[in-house]
């Protein structure tokens, strides 16, 4: 029986160690998502000529397509000069924004820089209910609205 243990032992261990890492793994997917992009984006619009001497008011709308509600909610614009531009969506657990609805910010962006028809890197993060986060990023348009 000693014998037998001997070379049973080791593979025990090594079927232990291999469950204990699939669980650790499986935690982690489970506390982020990565691969998911629970936000579609519906538009970015701006006027193309300035409304206001520092800079125009754009606006982005996001859709929910994911499905459990979002709680926490912000886009960032990187690379339209210097600052960055932080869009906080009033998004939150006592307001969550539900699976199929669309939320919208409005900002004015001092000093930015666009163009019609050029791409721009737009990064959202957040918080599903569940307690996963998301962050990720989409290249949009700054379209002019219509009327």
């Amino acid at each position: 029986m000693k014998k037998n243990l001997g070379k049973i032992l080791p593979a025990l261990i090594f079927i232990m160690i291999s469950v204990m890492v699939l669980i650790a793994c499986q935690s982690k997917t489970n506390s982020s998502v990565t691969n998911q992009q629970p936000l579609e984006v519906v538009s970015v619009q701006a006027p193309m000529l300035p409304i206001n001497y520092g800079g125009p008011n754009v606006e982005i709308i996001l859709k929910n397509v994911a499905n459990e509600p979002v709680v926490s909610l912000m886009a960032v614009f990187d690379n339209l000069g210097p600052p960055y531009f932080y869009f906080n969506f009033d998004v939150g657990t006592s307001n969550p924004l539900l699976p199929g609805e669309s939320v919208n910010r409005t900002q004015a962006l001092m000093n930015a820089g666009f163009g019609d028809g050029v791409l721009y890197p737009l990064t959202m993060t957040g918080t599903l209910q569940s307690g996963a986060t998301f962050s990720y990023t989409k290249q949009v348009k700054i379209v002019e609205p219509t009327n």
